[in-house]
């Protein structure tokens, strides 16, 4: 049976603390933000994956040699079309890249879901929101350290709703 799949980037639990009380204190918004849990920053969208292209993607990802690296967070952005307020890392270092690219251009190899946009990294904070939501005060700078990435399966739970379950994590070497 097919599962929805991404690779992503999960936050700690600091990060995830840190913009909710931002969240909190700082946003006016017309609805709740995205689950706390659920906060992550996609590397490559997959879509619907059967099991053998699921074992392709993992011995892949096993193989992927780039060092862990840190995000850098203080800027926001929003996409009227779809309604997505979001954090987005800035600079974008090139290890962030380097480890998007060659997920998302496997995933289209396979035949699975292909992005037709460039590489826009962020954490989705709202999602379907009409209009951008206030802001009071800016996001207080934080450092995300990347020492792993992970496939994620996406799927809906009646009591949670959606929930983003890693199924397997592949850790990054040590930078210089």
């Amino acid at each position: 049976m097919a599962k929805r799949l991404f690779f992503g980037i999960g936050l700690d639990e600091h990060s995830q603390a840190h913009i909710d009380a931002w969240l909190q204190a700082q946003i006016r918004a017309r609805k709740a933000p995205t689950r706390r849990q659920n906060w992550h920053l996609t590397l490559a969208f997959l879509g619907q994956v059967e099991a053998p292209q699921e074992a392709e993607l993992v011995t892949f990802a096993r193989q992927l040699q780039v060092p862990a690296f840190s995000l850098n967070f203080a800027h926001t952005g929003y996409w009227a079309g779809n309604g997505i307020f979001y954090l987005r890392p800035e600079p974008v270092p090139l290890a962030l890249r380097g480890l998007a690219e060659p997920l998302r251009a496997l995933g289209a190899k396979l035949g699975l879901h292909c992005d037709r946009q460039p590489f826009a990294p962020h954490i989705t904070l709202f999602r379907g929101h009409k209009g951008e939501p206030e802001v009071h005060a800016p996001v207080a700078p934080f450092t995300l350290q990347v020492k792993a990435f992970h496939l994620y399966h996406s799927y809906r739970c009646a009591a949670q709703g959606l929930i983003y379950r890693p199924l397997q994590s592949f850790h990054l070497p040590a930078g210089d």
